[in-house]
């Protein structure tokens, strides 16, 4: 019986894949160019605030199970956000989190499915305007854009956009003040590499009516958004981001066909004709001081066992970086940059499992109120 239930699960799991006055720019700690989307707090100190950003599940109901973000002190909970449908990037960038929103559709008009951005106080988690700010899309006329991931630089937040577009914010009054419509479609993961570009994953082409099959990485100008070039990639690339400083590799990930075939994959920005496979069974990765952790849930075996591995960012020598607990299901990572735990989130589950940084047994297992978890974000 367990495991007609855990297939029913996996099933549901690959469906699935189908007011602050001042700038950020003036009270930032650090530029989030060079972390990844899911790990985004940059301070040194030691921290015992975490958010947690679970998806909800998209489409499954009517009305879907929104997202929600809960605020954790010492891994208590404190508030939870309910925020809608569905929750698909958290950073931190300055004194505030900026949280994106996808919502039901590109063609999405009824409030309540559209999809926007929540801008919180990183402190104490509240709510800088008065809800979800929603933005017109630049692609597509008479419609609501619809939010994928978040990176932040110079006092601005970049958004990439469902329809095939990005769009600069100004984290003053939130108000759109730039914008490139792409030529490819279904955008997800940015990175603002530190050579001054912008890198988005596209994973679909023009034309596509769903996600999935697209192969081109984008590349623009951090100047004024123009665009300079789309780098062929694998399959459905997903999420992107530059190692730490000192390492200027760019590391991504992609999905392939219904997020069976997943795959780590890095290139230097000075060289983007040389794409170089990493490792495979990545379906989430994160990036720490040393290593690459990624993870990803095996369909295929008797378990479905979540795959969790390092990659030294210095010799790109590849390990097991833990033994699954136990139907784990883990999909997203994070990692603390406080103490360097690497935390991994659950898909198609509520769980958050929490690791030392040189892997081993869990530490702790933090339970959430909301199915599919994306990212963890700490604060000091």
């Amino acid at each position: 019986m367990k495991k007609i239930n855990f297939l029913f699960i996996a099933c549901a799991a690959i469906c699935a894949l189908i007011s602050s006055c001042s700038n950020d720019e003036l009270d930032m700690i650090q530029p989030t160019e060079n972390i990844l989307p899911q790990t985004r707090s940059v301070s040194t100190e030691s921290g015992s605030i975490a958010y947690v950003l679970s998806e909800g599940i998209w489409h499954a109901n009517s009305p879907s199970t929104p997202g929600s973000i809960i605020r954790y002190v010492n891994w208590v909970p404190t508030d939870t956000l309910t925020i809608g449908d569905t929750g698909n990037d958290l950073i931190k960038y300055g004194s505030k989190l900026y949280c994106a929103v996808s919502g039901h559709s590109l063609t999405a008009t009824a409030p309540s499915e559209l999809g926007g951005i929540w801008v919180l106080d990183a402190k104490t988690g509240e709510v800088k305007s008065s809800g979800m700010i929603t933005y017109d899309d630049p692609k597509l006329t008479g419609y609501k854009a619809m939010p994928r991931h978040l990176a932040a630089y110079g006092g601005n937040v970049y958004v990439t956009l469902y329809s095939g577009a990005v769009m600069a914010i100004d984290t003053t009054d939130y108000k759109p003040i730039a914008s490139t419509v792409l030529s490819e479609t279904y955008s997800e993961g940015i990175c603002i590499a530190r050579n001054g570009k912008i890198y988005i994953c596209n994973s679909g082409r023009n034309g596509d009516t769903q996600a999935g099959s697209g192969t081109t990485i984008s590349v623009l100008s951090i100047e004024d958004l123009s665009f300079e070039q789309n780098i062929p990639v694998p399959m459905n690339p997903k999420l992107i981001a530059q190692a730490p400083a000192g390492n200027d590799i760019i590391y991504f990930n992609v999905l392939g066909e219904w997020g069976m075939n997943s795959a780590l994959y890095k290139f230097n920005p000075d060289n983007t004709d040389a794409i170089t496979p990493v490792c495979n069974k990545v379906g989430g990765f994160a990036i720490g001081k040393e290593y690459v952790y990624t993870a990803d849930v095996d369909w295929y075996s008797e378990d479905y066992e979540t795959s969790m591995q390092k990659v030294n960012l210095n010799t790109n020598v590849v390990s097991r970086f833990a033994i699954d607990p136990g139907f784990m299901f883990g999909f997203s990572v994070s990692v603390n940059p406080f103490n360097n735990q690497v935390c991994f989130g659950q898909t198609s589950g509520n769980r958050l499992f929490i690791y030392d940084a040189n892997g081993g047994e869990p530490l702790r297992e933090v339970l959430t109120n909301t199915a599919n978890i994306n990212s963890v974000v700490f604060v000091e």
